[in-house]
């Protein structure tokens, strides 16, 4: 893993990476369900891999933890919207 500058947030091709990743994310969850493993354990795994893999690509603390602070706002409007995957591309932030 290398190091990325913030030229890696926002491209021509964001929202529609966006998308995908959020969709595979949402296919990997329903996979852990299908293994029978436990929601804490599988969610601690993976929450663990993606946060070491977003502090080791990130240019610095600062902007993992902006990226961080983004993803749970959005999170939060999913919840807010009851919406159970991921959000239209108009409203992605």
């Amino acid at each position: 893993m290398k190091k990325r500058g913030n030229e890696f947030l926002e491209d021509d091709r964001s929202k529609e990476d966006f998308l995908a990743a959020a969709d595979g994310v949402q296919q990997l969850l329903e996979d852990f369900d299908a293994m029978g493993l436990g929601v804490c354990p599988a969610l601690g795994g993976a929450l663990t891999q993606l946060l070491t893999y977003l502090i080791a690509v990130s240019p610095d603390n600062e902007t993992a933890m902006e990226m961080l602070s983004c993803c749970i706002s959005n999170a939060t409007i999913h919840m807010d919207t009851e919406v159970i995957t991921h959000l239209s591309n108009d409203q992605i932030h």
